[in-house]
């Protein structure tokens, strides 16, 4: 049976509500309620006692969340979880309902309309200095950020390799590959490839380690890079994931530039960004889209604006090739 559509003023009330659900949804994953609920269903009385809390309010606040399908009420005033709950266990989304949710991430966003005036970046507005200076200053929120894109990465990882094909690349360069993570996954599904990782040497130590937990210390090497210095010479093609869309354009110049002087001509740049798509059409990239200008004044792009990009940094674009995920790999060639 086909669901009538609702109002257009009841989906608008919908989306200006937001909040009653996504702070309900950070409640129970601070309290980590779905992973005390991996067993069977709980009373609520045993969970205010595990999590210390006030028991009739957090029984508010999981009646509410049972409401829309995240846990669900016995009539006992038990709760377990459903599909949607399943989703906020450790692992799985939890550290992204944390992060969205946070106090320094609601400061950012409360200043969007500052940013829509002014041109200048919310986050520095509400912090006093840029995202990744202040994560440095942060190291819990610095945790939680980087736990939070390595869950929404890992799930693209397997959709990169699955899109493009690594064959005749003998050395490949994870510029900003932040631990290896994605490194790891192309190496295992090309055994003979070498990688190097390029970071900062903030990030080394951590990568270095994951890498020989994962026995590949043997092709993979991480090096010491500031991509907006100097990236390392050498290899066949160069990859960066997730890295163009934190950059306004100037400064994405100046990362393809490093880049291109690195490189030979004729070899591969891959940019794994999520591209956004022409017309009214719903993306995910164009909600991203506030959420990286917000960060840091960065942005999402279509395919003309990374072509634009490219070509102006002295590269062409062969192909953009789209994933099952929410990120294409475009494909540039050195001139």
């Amino acid at each position: 049976m086909m669901r009538t559509p609702l109002p257009p003023h009841a989906q608008m009330m919908q989306f200006i509500l937001g909040t009653w659900i996504s702070k309900p949804i950070y409640v129970a994953a601070e309290l980590g309620i779905a992973d005390m609920l991996v067993d069977g269903a709980k009373s609520i009385d045993e969970l205010a006692r595990t999590t210390g809390t006030h028991g009739p309010l957090l029984y508010r606040v999981m009646r509410a969340l049972a409401s829309v399908g995240i846990f669900s009420e016995a009539g006992d005033r038990s709760f377990e979880l459903t599909p949607m709950a399943e989703c906020l266990k450790d692992g799985a989304l939890r550290s992204t309902a944390l992060m969205f949710n946070a106090d320094w991430h609601d400061k950012a966003w409360e200043n969007l309309l500052y940013s829509v005036r002014t041109g200048e970046v919310a986050f520095e507005k509400a912090h006093g200095i840029p995202a990744f200076d202040w994560l440095e200053k942060n190291p819990r929120a610095a945790a939680l950020y980087h736990e939070a894109n390595a869950f929404k990465a890992a799930s693209s990882h397997r959709a990169i390799i699955d899109a493009y094909d690594f064959s005749g690349i003998n050395t490949l360069t994870d510029v900003g590959g932040g631990h290896g993570a994605l490194m790891a996954e192309i190496l295992g599904a090309y055994p003979v490839m070498k990688g190097v990782i390029a970071e900062l040497r903030t990030v080394e130590k951590e990568a270095r380690e994951f890498i020989r937990t994962k026995g590949l210390d043997a092709r993979c090497e991480v090096i010491e890079c500031d991509f907006f210095k100097e990236i390392p010479p050498g290899s066949d093609a160069y990859l960066m994931s997730n890295i163009l869309h934190d950059w306004n354009d100037e400064a994405c110049r100046s990362i393809l530039g490093n880049c291109r002087r690195a490189m030979r001509p004729g070899f591969p740049l891959l940019a794994v960004e999520a591209v956004i798509p022409p017309g009214n059409e719903f993306s995910v990239a164009k909600l991203l889209d506030l959420e990286v200008l917000v960060m840091g004044g960065g942005r999402e792009r279509t395919e003309a604006e990374f072509r634009d990009l490219f070509e102006s940094s002295g590269f062409t674009i062969s192909r953009v090739i789209p994933t099952h995920e929410n990120v294409s790999v475009i494909e540039g060639i050195r001139a």
